[in-house]
């Protein structure tokens, strides 16, 4: 259903390996093998703005202007953290067992081959770097942690792999379902970046006390699955070879896996020595949560916050059709300079304005054209919200239709259902 587009970099040569996602089944073992799912990521690009132009033709409330974003805001009061700069800060909090350079060598230059791109990439986390280093420190946690999403996607929260895993985390469908990730039509706990950052520290910690305190062996087990790990161990043993990570037989995949997050904690801690100019990010929290009673459309919340859409759609990245669902409540994060402007406008904001939507199930002979017709909208604007390429429709799926008014379109047919 979403349009899947490989970023530009990720075809470049040796960078192309480093930061492209691990791609890895990531079963949870109950006594079973595991299935290595190993695959380069594709990315889904920000989606344009023009994309969800079908809704909002209600205008803000009365009196009201757009607030401006900064790059990252101050922390609420009740919530102060001392600002520092978030890599000095990183620094104090690394933990992983120290490796000599010369062993990740040749990932270390893979990285810095291309300086820029692997700015952009550490860029592309300042939304989620704060939030996943600040619960790193709370569970005391290695810090090196808050890197592993670049291996994994490039800090790209639309990323999704071949395989099916998703998010920054990538976690695999039935990974996310074991650790409580919900997913369904409108809503991917996998993408939900705090949802799923507690999901992937809890299997982390989970790994980590299961090989006895190796972080380096929860790792590896993160990537290719514990039962996998668990066998390579039984194997050495038996064969009398050490049983730390760097002499177990395992898929290539995991074996640069570790190197690879080792490489980006050695360029962090002394980028100089690299050529590399770290991007200015502060210690402040970047987002914080805003309480959402059933749908609400993200553009709304655009207009009324005044921030980007493509901004909440990378900070709402499980809410794929940009609406949140209906029925209960949700959490819609935003820059935390607007949290308490969005509550405001939204308490003034008619619930009829929220969001119009109506689920439309397919039916044998049905075409967007006469869809459209029916429901008075557009075309254009059922390929948006549908994100679809073309015109081709399949009966019995579903799509999701744009309105203006709920009254002219709620006893349109009787296939339909109010969502």
């Amino acid at each position: 259903m979403s349009l899947l587009i490989k970023t530009k970099w990720l075809w470049m040569p040796s960078i192309a390996m480093l930061v492209s996602a691990s791609v890895t089944s990531k079963y949870i073992q109950s006594n079973t093998s595991v299935t290595d799912q190993i695959g380069q990521w594709q990315s889904h690009q920000t989606l344009p703005a023009a994309m969800y132009d079908y809704c909002c033709p209600y205008p803000l409330p009365v009196n009201t202007t757009p607030a401006v974003v900064e790059s990252t805001s101050e922390i609420p009061d009740d919530d102060s953290i001392p600002v520092a700069d978030l890599w000095a800060r990183m620094r104090t909090g690394f933990g992983l067992p120290s490796v000599d350079p010369d062993t990740v060598r040749g990932h270390i230059d893979a990285y810095v081959k291309h300086p820029h791109l692997f700015t952009q990439i550490l860029q592309r986390g300042e939304p989620y770097l704060f939030h996943i280093l600040n619960r790193l420190e709370q569970d005391g946690m290695p810090a090196e942690l808050a890197l592993l999403p670049i291996v994994e996607s490039a800090f790209d929260p639309f990323a999704t792999s071949p395989a099916g895993a998703a998010g920054i985390w990538q976690f695999m469908p039935e990974t996310a379902a074991y650790l409580g990730l919900d997913q369904d039509w409108w809503y991917d706990g996998r993408r939900d970046v705090v949802a799923s950052t507690e999901a992937a520290l809890d299997y982390l910690d989970t790994l980590h006390k299961r090989f006895n305190g190796d972080w380096y062996l929860a790792l590896a087990a993160y990537n290719s699955g514990g039962a996998r790990v668990q066998r390579a161990i039984r194997h050495n043993r038996n064969t009398g070879k050490p049983v730390d990570f760097w002499h177990l037989a395992l898929p290539a995949e995991t074996r640069s896996y570790i190197p690879k997050l080792i490489a980006l904690r050695t360029i962090i801690e002394n980028p100089h020595s690299y050529n590399i100019s770290l991007p200015q990010l502060s210690y402040k929290r970047y987002f914080n949560t805003v309480d959402i009673q059933g749908q609400l459309e993200l553009k709304v919340a655009a207009r009324l916050s005044g921030v980007p859409l493509d901004v909440l759609q990378r900070l709402n990245p499980a809410y794929g059709l940009s609406i949140t669902p209906p029925g209960r409540t949700h959490t819609l994060l935003v820059p935390s300079s607007v949290a308490d402007l969005l509550r405001t406008r939204l308490a003034q904001l008619p619930q009829d304005q929220r969001i119009h939507s109506i689920r439309h199930r397919i039916r044998l002979g049905d075409n967007l054209s006469t869809i459209a017709q029916q429901y008075r909208t557009t075309v254009s604007d059922i390929r948006r919200v549908n994100r679809l390429k073309g015109s081709k429709i399949i009966a019995g799926k579903l799509l999701i239709i744009p309105v203006v008014t709920l009254e002219d379109t709620i006893a349109t047919n009787a296939h339909t259902t109010l969502m």
